[in-house]
């Protein structure tokens, strides 16, 4: 047994704020009390006064739970506070958040089917001591095509950050025709969605996925995801606490206050951060699998920003490298056409003539993130998950 001294000042992320037998957090000891009686039929512990000494059980190690061969770890109950803090702290500005194209409250948007979207957008409830929320929660979707290029929702999972707990996990059936399932990307064909129908394990449309999710938020959940902004876009939801790993990796690289040269995609900031190897066998993402992945990530980020600063350096210095290469090719491709001779084409005299551009074998491969337009940019196909 370890005796503890508890100050009062810190009061607000310890245990007396803290249900231990569902390990929620609730705003003040009055809420606790409410749950307690409610859920458990009895009153929480009396709050303790300024250095009063508590005997507490020395923490355990962290328990594990697994999704196929990876393991995933869950958090003692005394690191809850320290993270939580963190998290708050590196959630994003309501500027970066609009730089990289979510939709932060009635926004104006001239496409007629955005301003649509926009227009069934909501934001979670305010906090209530009567009806308590999660403190953070590790959201991952999946998308499917209908009409007009657009996309929705075809399944949607979000857990808990702190305890792991599976919160949702459910297919979805969007209310337009899908025109491109985008098989080759999560695995869910017609037959899926078919046969979770005929069990009754379906939500129906987006506006059945939300009502899932905004059960468990309020306007003071962190969401913990990458890429979130098509997510919460599909959801009609309007979220300004946000911890975006895609956001907070390439700011580590590049810094908050200059354009991002390129984004990290879920798969490779697991296996550089983590080597955690995701996708396996299939290579198709999985929503219950990627959110357990983003909160890994997260969690990597908030206890080791030191060794994130390392990992950002050396990541720095390979785009830069790469990016130097990229423009030396481009230069050699500009000297073979403004140097290289004419030459005739036999064959056909008719054709004229034509420039000699040089070995193909040395034609530069463009990767995604040179060339997308990210104000356009779907979740899937493809994806920085």
């Amino acid at each position: 047994m370890v005796k503890v001294k508890v100050n009062k000042n810190n009061a607000d992320h310890e245990g007396n704020q803290c249900c231990e037998h569902c390990i929620r957090w609730f705003c003040n000891t009055e809420a606790l009390s409410q749950h307690n009686e409610a859920k458990h039929g009895k009153l929480p512990a009396v709050v303790p006064s300024q250095n009063q000494v508590l005997t507490v059980s020395t923490p355990q190690p962290p328990q594990q739970f697994h999704f196929q061969d990876q393991n995933y770890k869950r958090l003692p109950l005394l690191d809850m506070a320290i993270i939580y803090d963190r998290l708050i702290i590196k959630c994003h500005s309501s500027e970066r958040l609009r730089k990289e194209s979510y939709v932060l409250g009635k926004e104006t948007r001239e496409n007629a089917r955005q301003a649509a979207i926009t227009k069934q957008t909501i934001m979670a409830s305010y906090p209530s001591s009567l009806e308590p929320k999660r403190k953070a929660i590790a959201l991952h979707c999946e998308m499917a095509g209908v009409v007009n290029g657009e996309s929705e929702i075809i399944s949607i999972c979000a857990i808990d950050f702190f305890t792991g707990e599976v919160l949702i996990n459910s297919l979805v059936k969007p209310h337009e025709p899908i025109i491109d399932w985008r098989t080759n990307i999560h695995g869910i064909r017609p037959a899926t969605l078919a046969i979770a129908a005929s069990q009754g394990q379906i939500l129906y449309g987006w506006e059945a996925a939300r009502q899932e999710l905004l059960k468990h938020i309020n306007t003071e959940t962190a969401l913990v995801g990458q890429s979130l902004q098509q997510d919460l876009k599909r959801l009609r939801v309007s979220h300004e606490k946000i911890f975006d790993t895609a956001i907070l990796t390439a700011e580590a690289v590049f810094g908050t206050g200059t354009p991002f040269g390129r984004r990290w995609s879920l798969q490779s900031i697991c296996a550089d951060l983590l080597k955690l190897r995701i996708r396996q066998g299939s290579n198709t993402h999985d929503a219950l699998e990627d959110a357990m992945a983003v909160r890994e990530v997260a969690l990597w980020c908030i206890c080791y920003p030191d060794k994130l600063k390392q990992w950002a350096k050396r990541a720095r210095q390979k785009h830069m490298a790469e990016k130097a290469k990229r423009a030396e090719r481009r230069r050699n491709k500009r000297r073979n056409v403004y140097h290289s001779a004419p030459v005739l084409d036999d064959e056909d005299e008719d054709c004229g003539y034509y420039h000699d551009y040089g070995d193909d074998e040395d034609d530069e491969i463009l990767r995604w993130e040179d060339v997308i337009e990210w104000e356009m940019w779907p979740k899937s196909p493809p994806s920085s998950d």
